[in-house]
């Protein structure tokens, strides 16, 4: 499976129930330039996990959304050479509140709207507090004074798993697991990824995905695995791209075809059939801007 990759060899496979090895090279392929094809029609260049350093005219106002989504973190905010604080946590005062509905709290600083963790998501905004993004004077130059480092990307964080005969699969509730983000012990301190045998406080990553691999030491141990998914949507959308690109090749150019004169069958050789569009449609990535 290559890198962004939406989808596996072996599930395509299990979906055009073929168990020989005859095509594997072209499915293969078919997969990687299908996948490519849907990120471009999602106006996307991944939904795995990232860091994105986005650089924005300022707009002398108070929010702004962010590009790519959805937002896992915010690492700093900075407008021109300032560099903006996080607010502090939201005091326990319910007016205390930026009355927004960002995450963050009752002081000065950036805030940022959460994310649920369930697919699609939406767009999200960074707000300030007693800062703006930029001047909001007229003829005031804010060209490219903005920039936002954020990890973006659909990632399940901090999933609580038990070490169990030196392994933990990790329970991949929105989609198949496609990138590493870490292991930490419950208490929060970090394990080490390693390629090799994997010593105490060390993991390493199965042949199998979502599964990690812990040193019999670890045993019972409680860990919290973060990782990146393929939302099922967008695997089961590559999947039925796939399958009948592959099964196109037998009657390119086809419009329809008889059986014998009793019957005639027609075949829809549009860019997505309006299942895939509608199971597409949620994921792409339209923000005015």
């Amino acid at each position: 499976m290559a890198t962004n990759d939406l989808t596996t060899l072996a599930d395509v496979k299990a979906w055009l129930g073929r168990t020989d090895t005859n095509s594997d090279t072209l499915l293969s392929a078919l997969i990687t330039r299908t996948s490519r094809q849907i990120y471009s029609h999602l106006q996307r260049g991944t939904v795995l996990p990232q860091t994105v350093k986005e650089i924005r005219d300022g707009s002398g106002g108070n929010t702004l959304v962010l590009k790519q989504w959805p937002v896992v973190s915010v690492s700093s905010v900075t407008v021109g050479a300032v560099s903006i604080p996080e607010a502090p946590p939201i005091s326990a005062n319910p007016l205390a509140g930026n009355g927004f509905g960002f995450c963050g709290g009752g002081g000065f600083g950036w805030t940022c709207e959460q994310w649920d963790g369930t697919p699609p998501g939406r767009p999200q905004a960074v707000a300030l507090k007693g800062y703006s993004f930029g001047s909001s004077f007229p003829g005031a130059r804010n060209s490219q004074n903005v920039l936002v480092v954020y990890q973006a990307g659909y990632q399940v964080t901090a999933e609580a798993q038990t070490v169990s005969a030196g392994t933990a699969a990790v329970n991949a509730p929105f989609g198949a697991w496609a990138s590493d983000q870490g292991v930490t012990y419950a208490n929060g301190t970090p394990l080490q990824l390693v390629s090799l045998a994997p010593m105490a406080g060390q993991y390493q990553l199965s042949t199998t995905a979502g599964v990690y691999i812990f040193n019999s030491s670890d045993n019972d141990a409680s860990v919290l695995i973060s990782y990146g998914f393929i939302p099922s949507d967008l695997a089961d959308a590559c999947i039925e791209i796939v399958s009948e690109r592959y099964k196109y090749s037998e009657r390119i150019g086809e419009k329809s075809h008889s059986l014998g004169g009793n019957e005639t069958v027609s075949f829809d050789n549009s860019r997505f059939t309006p299942l895939v569009a509608a199971m597409l449609q949620p994921y792409r990535n339209v923000v005015p801007l």
